[in-house]
């Protein structure tokens, strides 16, 4: 499979994973809210985004991919082989991916069709986000 079709899958089974997981805790939050008791509604929010900032920002910390791109064998990593920051994984796996990421993902592929494919015709080269992060994927399917 194509390099730059495995980077888009990964992201999109990212935001599936996240919009289910936040998708449950927000049915058991109405639940809770139907019968009366709002405090604890407001906890399963709570938990909500607590879990989306486990899987979005923890688990690429501490393990250095998300479960999209341990799926499709790739890896983000700094351009200067630093270890990523917790506020580089923040701002693209929680802010960029999830919380802007139907947004983001057709942005992107814009950009990657205009781009990538008509302009420069490499399909290798950084998306924006990236650039600004001063990141790389790399394919781990290779090594």
């Amino acid at each position: 499979m194509k390099f730059a079709i495995r980077k888009w899958l990964s992201a999109l089974i990212d935001f599936v994973i996240d919009i289910a997981v936040m998708g449950l805790f927000y049915l058991g939050a109405r639940g809770y809210v139907a019968d009366g008791d709002v405090g604890k509604g407001n906890i399963m929010l709570i938990c909500a985004l607590l879990s989306i900032v486990f899987l979005t920002c923890y688990v690429p910390y501490k393990q250095g991919q998300t479960v999209g791109q341990v799926i499709f064998k790739i890896k983000v990593i700094n351009k200067d082989d630093s270890k990523r920051t917790i506020m580089q994984i923040f701002l693209r796996e929680c802010v960029l991916k999830f919380l802007f990421g139907p947004l983001f993902l057709v942005l992107s592929a814009v950009y990657f069709l205009i781009n990538n494919v008509i302009v420069v015709k490499d399909y290798n080269v950084p998306l924006p986000h990236d650039a600004l992060l001063k990141t790389e994927v790399i394919d781990l399917s290779k090594k």
